[in-house]
């Protein structure tokens, strides 16, 4: 165990040790996180609020005076045709003939125009001689891969011409709550039945199961490329592996020292990003201050999923690492690796919570799945056990095969 522990404050101290290392491995990703996404929330905001200062340009045909009447109630004074309904301005070009809409459609394509509106012929008529089968339809275009003409068309149905149906619906019945024949929950304030712990964690257990297992593998695979292929590569190996100590301990204390080095770096990125996500997403910001109460327990389980989690990535970096001659090989042989625990990382996020009992045991999806759970109240003590054990074995497994491996000269000393 001595020997062990000393081979692992080596790895430590090499690390440590080395100034580049450090600003390149723990603190230039959290500043290039924190910088992007702070730059990404400043555009984002920049971009939402042109698009409501954008005065929107509608087309209208075929408008009823009745309809132009209630528009002008929403007039801007001093400007003509323009009107405003809420936040929202638009400016209105009133349509003589089927050719001026159908020029306007070209100009929506090209993003000159926002939105066309046509009001079907006899419109007025249709409305008072209301028939069953002859309920007269109003037509928007617009182009929704624009974002100023999306905003407009989502407007002027909301604020314009929902508002103008309802008009004319008081204006024909009177008072529409005699059209109300019954309500849904309109006095029942008791009608949520829910965990508040669950719901809110669906809602971290959405992204975050996602965001540790990237992060804690991200952070072990140039550590774990650099510790068994890059000291191959450097020859600092071959002096290693002549000394008295057992090849089983040199490799468990490089793998301990890893699981160390990887969760510092899982943990520096994560806090980056939990600062940094507000910045880009006002709403995640609100989110993520939600104050979701974990019991002892339950970080207790988190816990020891992820140091668990930690030594089966390393254990498994360990095993392309120790392979390969030199650190661009290593990261070769990783790669499809890291592919597949970001394939189950996107997958947890979509997949529902009924995981049966023996799918924890699949190694790396399992425990990201439990993962999940754990924030969702929804992982039992056996799911529990079995994610944990999966991560054991497999680590041990890959430890075995790395101890094995270094029993090897050929592959040691790229013979």
């Amino acid at each position: 165990m001595k020997t062990i522990r000393i081979i692992m404050c080596k790895e430590l101290y090499r690390v440590f040790s080395d100034k580049k290392l450090v600003v390149g491995l723990f603190i230039m990703p959290a500043v290039l996180v924190i910088g992007l996404y702070f730059l990404m929330g400043i555009m984002a905001t920049s971009m939402m609020q042109d698009i409501e200062a954008h005065e929107a340009t509608i087309m209208i045909y075929q408008a009823p005076q009745e309809f132009k009447a209630y528009l002008a109630q929403t007039m801007v004074n001093g400007a003509e045709n323009t009107y405003e309904t809420g936040d929202f301005r638009y400016s209105v070009s009133w349509a003589e003939t089927e050719e001026e809409v159908e020029q306007g459609k070209t100009e929506i394509y090209s993003g000159d125009l926002d939105l066309i509106i046509v009001f079907p012929q006899n419109f007025e008529t249709q409305v008072q001689n209301y028939e069953k089968d002859t309920i007269p339809d109003i037509h928007t275009f617009y182009n929704p891969s624009e974002d100023y003409s999306d905003n407009a068309r989502e407007n002027f149905v909301t604020g314009v011409l929902e508002p103008y149906r309802t008009q004319l619906l008081e204006n024909r019945i009177g008072d529409l709550a005699q059209l109300k024949i019954f309500s849904v929950d309109a006095e029942n304030e008791d009608s949520v039945i829910q965990n508040d712990n669950k719901a809110q964690g669906k809602l971290f257990g959405y992204m975050i199961p996602y965001m540790i297992t990237i992060l804690l593998f991200a952070g072990a695979m140039n550590l774990g490329t650099d510790s068994f292929a890059g000291e191959k590569e450097r020859g600092t190996m071959a002096a290693l592996l002549m000394t008295p100590i057992s090849r089983r301990e040199i490799v468990y204390g490089k793998l301990f020292a890893l699981m160390i080095l990887s969760g510092l770096s899982a943990l520096i990125y994560g806090g980056a990003m939990i600062f940094a996500l507000p910045l880009l997403y006002r709403t995640m910001g609100a989110m993520l201050g939600q104050n979701l109460s974990f019991s002892a327990g339950q970080m207790a389980m988190l816990l020891l999923l992820i140091v668990t989690l930690v030594f089966l990535y390393v254990a498994l970096i360990a095993v392309c690492a120790t392979f390969a001659k030199n650190i661009k090989e290593a990261s070769t042989y990783v790669m499809p690796v890291y592919m597949i625990v970001m394939v189950i990382g996107v997958m947890s996020m979509f997949k529902g919570e009924n995981v049966s009992g023996i799918q924890y045991l699949i190694p790396l999806y399992g425990p990201t799945m439990a993962l999940k759970n754990i924030f969702t109240l929804d992982l039992n003590g056996m799911g529990f056990l079995m994610a944990v054990l999966s991560n054991l074995v497999t680590g041990a497994i890959c430890a075995g095969i790395t101890a094995k491996m270094f029993r090897n000269e050929k592959i040691m000393f790229n013979a």
